[in-house]
C-alpha cells in the first residue's frame, strides 16, 4: 500500500488542479460517477444510490444540468418518469480525468524492462480480478 500511495501522491497536484478547474463539488462529482457507473437513471434511483433524499438531489442535478454535465430526458412511455443522463461534456470530463498523468505513467512503465512490464501487467490484472470478485453490488448495500 505504501508503494501505491507513493504513486498516487505523485499525481496529487494534477488531481487537485483538475477538481479546481472543473468547479464541481465532491457530491456533484459522485453523482456523475454514479450515473456513469450505472447508466441513465431516475432521480429517485440516483438519490438512493447516493444515499441522499430526492429533495437534496434536485438542486444538485439542477446545477449539473446548468453546467452542461447532465440532461433530463422524459421517458417515452411514462411521462411521470424523467431520466438523468450524462452529456458529451461529462464524457469529456471523465476522459480528461482518466488521461491525467497517462503520459507520465506510460513513460515510467516504458523504463521497465519488458519482463518487468509483463509482470506488472499480470499483477495489475490479478489485483483487478480480486477487487471485482470481492465487490458487492451497490444495490445490495443500499437500504431504502
Amino acid at each position: 500500500m505504501s508503494a501505491f500511495g507513493r504513486q498516487r501522491a505523485a499525481f496529487a497536484d494534477e488531481t487537485a488542479t483538475f477538481f479546481m478547474d472543473v468547479e464541481l463539488t465532491m457530491a456533484q462529482f459522485r453523482a456523475l460517477v454514479t450515473i456513469r457507473r450505472w447508466g441513465r437513471q431516475t432521480g429517485r434511483e440516483l438519490a438512493r444510490r447516493l444515499r441522499v433524499t430526492p429533495g437534496t438531489l434536485v438542486p444538485m442535478v439542477d446545477r449539473l444540468e446548468e453546467q452542461g454535465y447532465v440532461r433530463r430526458v422524459p421517458d417515452r412511455d411514462d411521462r411521470r418518469v424523467t431520466w438523468l443522463e450524462l452529456t458529451p461534456k461529462a464524457d469529456r470530463l471523465f476522459q480528461r480525468m482518466w488521461s491525467m498523468g497517462a503520459a507520465r505513467i506510460g513513460a515510467a512503465i516504458l523504463k521497465l524492462v519488458p519482463k518487468d512490464r509483463a509482470e506488472l501487467r499480470r499483477l495489475l490484472i490479478r489485483v483487478a480480478e480480486h477487487l471485482e470478485a470481492s465487490a458487492e453490488p451497490l444495490e445490495k448495500k443500499v437500504t431504502v
